[in-house]
């Protein structure tokens, strides 16, 4: 949700924060840049660390580029801002990919998959929402971005709670 948020109102956010649409478009293509060479980086890690403390260390990320964001007022942050969410955004994918089987077997794995694929479809639809809502509201992004925090905060605790199951005979 934060991830489809930011990426719909980026344009907007770094032009209120004083910088320009390039700026914008640059951090946009650093972020894929990042995180095509990352992606392949994480599956590696992720044979030799599990999925919940690597998903927890990418809520971490989520939260510190959220909080470099907000803090953003120079070209130099928004590219901080860029290669952060870059290294995330490419973890993030592979860890998604690999904690469904990990934790609910393959047996199911359509039915499950379907059903997060979904609810992350519905969650992707209707984030810009509240940083437009918030943006019209309070004039600045500012606000949204702080109330931001509190979900990679409960990812990160939800992740680090969540060791794999482990399968009973």
């Amino acid at each position: 949700m934060i991830n489809t948020g930011l990426t719909f109102h980026l344009v907007s956010i770094m032009t209120t924060s004083g910088l320009g649409i390039g700026t914008a478009a640059f951090v946009l293509s650093l972020m894929a840049a990042v995180g095509f060479p990352i992606t392949m980086l994480a599956g590696f890690v992720l044979e030799k660390v599990k999925v919940h403390l690597v998903f927890a260390f990418v809520f971490a990320g989520q939260f510190v580029f959220l909080v470099i964001l907000f803090l953003t007022e120079s070209f130099t942050m928004a590219v901080i801002f860029g290669l952060i969410r870059g290294m995330t955004g490419g973890i993030e994918r592979i860890c998604i990919t690999i904690v469904f089987p990990d934790y609910f077997g393959r047996r199911h794995i359509g039915k499950i998959k379907s059903i997060a694929t979904t609810v992350m479809v519905i969650g992707s639809a209707f984030a810009p929402l509240p940083f437009g809502i918030a943006f019209d509201m309070f004039g600045s992004y500012q606000e949204i971005l702080l109330l931001s925090l509190v979900f990679p905060v409960l990812g990160a605790a939800a992740c680090l709670l969540s060791p794999k199951p482990v399968k009973t005979s």
